[in-house]
């Protein structure tokens, strides 16, 4: 399986080359906006074949940009990527926004960018830039191991340090992890994340940034003056770096457990609407969720499970927070939508609706039909917090004379 890695690196830029690498992202986020507004075809309808686009659009790019030919294809690229993106969401019925660039950067492929182990070249509107990068422990780790192969980047300029930072595209082949047991996920507000193993993932901090990150918006953007407007600029970086920190860390320590329980997939819900299906009449909580990073967490996941030959696989959501992970009895009135405790009310059974769901997810993979599931899974094996059990409901514990999964959930 191929592993995918992105690499942030602050680059050293010449203080005279400054400018036209400035020049460059601006202008290459104009070309992707030209696209999103001028790539439609007489009806208005957008242009999601990208021969037909390059011939709509590429010679305009040209003139109205200083971009050299790649990176104007490259440009109206990425901008096709995020329409199709968009009208595949409308024709399932989602409710998504035009897209639009706001944030200077430029994506780069091996005609326009040169990396090497602590340089790299770029094109610019103004010919080649040379830069050095500035980089810690964790990017030297990945650009000194050869088993990578350096693929493509893209450059970010941040508004709030004046710094150009190249995200480096690393790719290498890794073997699948033999072993058929599964670790159910489960993404929430409260809890950004509970597995089946019973190991929840407080999104307390989170919530407190966004919150926090929120109040200070809202106070800038009252004012409405120019120093505003600059420090919300910074301020939306300041955000991003502090939700996206705080993801990485969860993300890692799901896949360090799924390591330590010998999983080989983790099983995770697809995120279809999931807004909607975790509203809730608090406004308040209505906006935290519409600022979620579900996606960013589960993309996260994937590309960390796959170093050690991990697969993530996607599984449908419905129902799996109303039926019980015990008998398997589905009601609306199994959960407390207050309080997001489950109780069953076939079986009695009652636990953290978060951790029931993270079971159900897990236990949906393991009873697809034949030539849904994956070909590798063969009788699986749930992880749980005591043992494993299989899609027949057979229970194994870790300890022959251990508690029972039913006394394990009682605990979690």
């Amino acid at each position: 399986m191929e592993v995918i890695r992105t690499i942030p690196v602050k680059l050293d830029v010449p203080t005279e080359r400054r400018a036209d690498l400035r020049r460059t992202v601006e202008q290459f986020t104009y070309a992707e906006n030209y696209t999103v507004k001028h790539g439609r075809n007489s009806d208005g309808y957008f242009i999601l074949n990208k021969a037909r686009l390059h011939d709509e659009l590429y010679y305009n790019l040209r003139e109205e940009t200083d971009l050299p030919s790649n990176l104007c294809i490259r440009a109206y690229s990425k901008a096709l990527d995020a329409i199709k993106t968009t009208v595949a969401d409308w024709k399932v019925g989602i409710k998504s926004s035009v897209p639009e660039f706001r944030e200077p950067s430029a994506v780069y492929d091996k005609r326009t960018l040169t990396i090497k182990d602590r340089s790299a070249t770029l094109s610019t509107i103004n010919g080649r830039v040379s830069v050095d990068y500035v980089i810690g422990d964790y990017q030297r780790s990945y650009l000194n191991d050869d088993s990578y192969e350096r693929r493509m980047g893209t450059l970010h300029y941040r508004e709030d340090e004046d710094r150009y930072y190249l995200h480096i595209v690393l790719v290498k082949e890794v073997e699948e992890r033999g072993g058929n047991r599964i670790l159910g996920v489960d993404l929430n507000l409260k809890n950004v994340a509970v597995t089946s193993t019973g190991t929840f993932y407080d999104g307390g901090t989170i919530l407190w940034g966004k919150n926090h990150y929120f109040r200070v918006r809202r106070s800038l953007q009252d004012k409405g003056t120019r120093s505003a407007k600059q420090a919300l600029s910074r301020l939306s970086g300041r955000e991003n770096r502090f939700v996206l920190d705080r993801l990485h860390t969860i993300s890692r320590r799901i896949i360090e457990e799924a390591r330590t329980n010998k999983c080989s997939y983790i099983a995770v819900e697809r995120l279809t609407d999931i807004r909607d299906r975790i509203w809730s009449r608090d406004d308040r909580v209505n906006r935290q969720l519409q600022q979620w990073a579900f996606r960013e967490l589960q993309d996260m996941i994937a590309y960390k499970a796959a170093e050690y030959g991990i697969r993530v696989q996607k599984i449908a959501p419905e129902y799996t927070s109303q039926t019980c992970s015990k008998c398997s009895y589905q009601s609306s009135t199994n959960r407390d939508s207050s309080t997001g405790w489950f109780e069953c009310s076939e079986c009695g059974y009652s636990v953290d609706g978060d951790y029931n769901a993270a079971k159900n997810i897990g236990k949906r993979l393991l009873t697809l039909p034949e030539g849904k599931r994956p070909s590798g899974l063969g009788d699986g094996h749930l992880a749980l917090k005591s043992g494993t059990v299989n899609g027949n409901g057979e229970y194994v514990p870790h300890d022959p004379e251990g508690s029972t999964d039913q006394e394990s959930h009682a605990q979690a």
